[in-house]
């Protein structure tokens, strides 16, 4: 409108001389008249001419201000559009692309929100004062008791783990010890420039469990040797004393007989415990199916009294029956062993959308720091006859499954939490094994 305005005042201001120059010649009226007219017509057809090529003007403008505004989806209106169309293309092809790009951008983020809220890794940004900017809950839970802490100094809050604030203190990256109970993280530190400002990203990695498999595949490694180096000793020894306590019967030494005898028994005992160890070395690969809950739970209750709260689970969960079966007389093995009444001993089922369950409890007065700590280590025990193996093999079983078994002082006893991945998961787990 305002080039209207403008073009209208230029015509006026042309047509001002030539108004002034018929007064000078002391021009007729009709010539007036005629100017006036002319005047008139001129500006009609101005406005005639000028008003498509305005609205078209006002179209692309109106589609501008949408892109400036960040709306791609508007275009300019095509039927008010003509000597101005390759404008327009040009503008709308522009349009789609930065529409294209901002939903490639969204998926970006999306992707990455995903990833960053799944993650099992602790992630922290801070900036250049050190007070924090972004976290996850991986982060939320291992620094903040699951709450969140956007806004805190990094350094109060890691004031609570000694270990993580003296390695960020001294520039230190690796593994450390962190939590209770204790578990195995790997930090790492990164510096760079976010808006022209220096940040700080660190990342905690959780490496329990991958330290755990790796020491378990050391353990069982160790135990194929050694079993095998025994058994070759083994088997001739069982058989010289076999032929020794022969010949002292025909001899009719009783004392000759007696050692025999009892190299015998020592080799025999000896052998059922290198054969538990070489049992947890040579684990075999879960044969999944459809678990018999009900079947399962009676071959329990024949060996060890417990108390069965709640139901059984009512989906189809798969599983090696013997191995978990197994795993779970280990378990309630250990409950019995803890001085726990049997009455006290619970065994309970809770199935979630993407896993179940499995808690056994009792009131054995629970484990000390030091041995809940080293309770899943390879030959670890505080029993006085223990091999130290029975709750790593529960916790091979377990993981070989794709679950974890969890063990935490609760009430007056132990509670044993073992997870079991849904038939999905389960079925992945099976096939990367």
């Amino acid at each position: 409108m305002q080039l209207i305005r403008r073009l209208y005042l230029l015509v006026l201001a042309l047509l001002v001389p030539v108004f002034l120059l018929l007064s000078s010649l002391d021009a007729e009226p009709l010539w007036y008249g005629i100017f006036v007219g002319f005047d008139l017509l001129v500006l009609l057809l101005l406005h005639f001419a000028l008003t498509p090529l305005l609205q078209e003007i006002e179209a692309l403008n109106l589609h501008a201000q949408n892109l400036q505004d960040g709306s791609f989806n508007v275009d300019a209106n095509r039927q008010l559009l003509r000597e101005l169309r390759p404008l327009a293309e040009v503008l709308q092809q522009m349009s789609a692309q930065l529409r294209q790009e901002r939903a490639t951008l969204y998926q970006r983020e999306l992707l990455l929100d995903t990833v960053l809220q799944s993650s099992p890794s602790a992630m922290v940004l801070t900036d250049q004062t050190g007070r924090v900017l972004m976290t996850n809950p991986a982060a939320r839970v291992l620094l903040h008791q699951g709450q969140k802490f956007e806004g805190l100094l990094f350094s109060d809050l890691t004031a609570k783990l000694p270990e993580l604030s003296m390695a960020i203190q001294s520039g230190q990256q690796g593994l450390l010890h962190l939590g209770e109970p204790v578990s195995i993280w790997h930090l790492s530190v990164s510096s760079f420039s976010l808006n022209q400002k220096p940040h700080q990203l660190y990342l905690l990695k959780p490496m329990t469990r991958e330290i755990h498999r790796e020491e378990v595949k050391a353990w069982k490694k160790l135990l194929r040797v050694i079993g095998h180096e025994l058994n070759n000793t083994l088997a001739p020894l069982s058989s010289l004393a076999y032929s020794g306590q022969l010949v002292a019967k025909e001899l009719q030494h009783k004392q000759l007989q007696q050692i025999f005898q009892t190299i015998s028994e020592r080799q025999q005992h000896l052998n059922q415990f290198l054969q538990s160890y070489i049992q947890f070395a040579k684990l075999p690969k879960p044969a999944l199916a459809p678990v018999p809950w009900a079947r399962l739970i009676n071959q329990l209750q024949d060996q060890y009294d417990f108390e069965l709260l709640g139901d059984l689970p009512r989906r189809v969960w798969q599983a090696d029956s013997l191995q978990l079966s197994q795993l779970l007389l280990n378990l309630l093995k250990n409950a019995h062993e803890s001085g726990s009444a049997p009455e006290h001993i619970q065994l309970s089922f809770t199935e979630l959308p993407d896993q179940l369950l499995i808690r056994l409890q009792d009131a054995g007065g629970g484990m000390s720091s030091e041995a809940l700590a080293h309770a899943m280590v390879p030959f670890y025990t505080s029993k006085e006859n223990g091999s130290g193996i029975g709750l790593t093999l529960c916790r091979d079983i377990a993981e070989a499954h794709g679950g974890s078994l969890s063990l935490q002082n609760q009430g007056a006893g132990l509670l044993v939490i073992l997870t079991l991945p849904d038939v999905d998961t389960g079925n992945s787990v099976a096939e990367q094994a």
